[in-house]
């Protein structure tokens, strides 16, 4: 089974630090968002994974994550010279889909959700695609919903792109699917399309069947898509609440001066250095070859790679640091080393 990430989007939620630093590159305990996507994708047992990124930015991310996951799945990076949108992008890459279902997920979420599970799921309904949804509170869900059919199990009899809040349970799309290239013939040709607004209403419409999985009410998601999802995805993950526990990125040991306080439930990146008096309070993250000078209290916030918080400045829910800092601090890690 192959596997599609969709990274070719302008992250303009993020805006204060693209495109300077790609979305797909934002940190999450220090590690890239698209780290642990890839690592995700090798819990499935992913053959083969295809990234689609701009076409202006094919060198950058071969530098920063190189051509196999750490588990040794190969990655290959696939241009996006026009923007295409999720569908359209999709039918762009029939020749890596080379005529089987694959995997297609996005690269700004951190997820818990069971691939191989879904797998499964898709091989059993037969559907063209099947999506991974959560049950969710009608009135606190914002994202995409999937109406059960009551007369097929495990299956969709319609999808809805953001309706309005309403009361009781909906089954909310994770944004992870399993596509077979049958549905490329609903995708027009060299346009934008939009696979969640365009694609699979459509489907629907004419009555073809979506697979629903069913991912669990208790599994992870974390879009980090916004400057304050970012910051609770980073505060979530130092304390455990991630599928995995973050590690220590490859790089030089950090330099902590005596005197400073490193509370719980706080992460330091390489290279990283902490001067004397300074306080870190968790849940905090410290980026790689990010400085914190002497007697600053940094609480509960994140320090992008690179970042620099100056003598005796309180830092507090927030994150500091520039798109342009953090690529470079970024890079000086990579490729990437291997997620737990």
């Amino acid at each position: 089974m192959k596997a599609l990430v969709l990274a070719a989007g302008q992250g303009s939620r993020l805006s204060r630090w693209t495109p300077a630093l790609p979305k797909p590159f934002a940190p999450v305990a220090n590690w890239p968002v698209l780290s642990w996507v890839l690592h995700h994708l090798d819990t499935a047992g992913i053959d083969d994974i295809g990234v689609i990124v701009p076409g202006d930015s094919l060198d950058l991310y071969a530098k920063g994550f190189g051509t196999r996951t750490p588990e040794g799945t190969p990655v290959t990076w696939l241009a996006e010279r026009t923007p295409l949108g999720t569908g359209g992008c999709l039918r762009a890459q029939a020749d890596f889909f080379a005529g089987a279902p694959a995997v297609v997920v996005p690269s700004d979420i951190v997820s818990g959700v069971g691939l191989k599970a879904l797998i499964a799921h898709h091989a059993q309904v037969g559907a063209p695609v099947t999506v991974a949804a959560v049950p969710r509170d009608g009135m606190a869900w914002q994202g995409d919903v999937l109406v059960p059919d009551p007369d097929l199990p495990g299956r969709a009899a319609a999808y809805a792109f953001k309706p309005r809040a309403s009361a009781g349970m909906r089954m909310g799309s994770t944004g992870a699917w399993v596509v077979d290239p049958s549905v490329f013939a609903h995708i027009p040709v060299d346009r934008f399309c939009d696979f969640s607004s365009e694609v699979l209403p459509r489907l629907t419409g004419l009555g073809v069947p979506l697979g629903l999985f069913d991912a669990g009410e208790d599994v992870y998601l974390r879009d980090i898509g916004t400057p304050a999802k970012l910051l609770v995805g980073n505060q979530e993950a130092v304390r455990g609440l991630t599928p995995s526990a973050p590690r220590q990125l490859p790089g030089s040991a950090p330099l902590i001066a005596s005197g400073a306080d490193i509370g719980a439930e706080v992460v330091v990146g390489p290279g990283a250095r902490i001067g004397a008096g300074a306080r870190i309070v968790g849940p905090s993250v410290i980026g790689s070859y990010a400085e914190v000078g002497r007697g600053a209290v940094v609480t509960a916030a994140v320090l992008l790679p690179g970042a620099r918080v100056e003598e005796g400045t309180h830092v507090e829910s927030d994150i500091i640091g520039t798109g342009g800092e953090a690529r470079e601090a970024l890079l000086a890690c990579g490729p990437f080393g291997r997620m737990p």
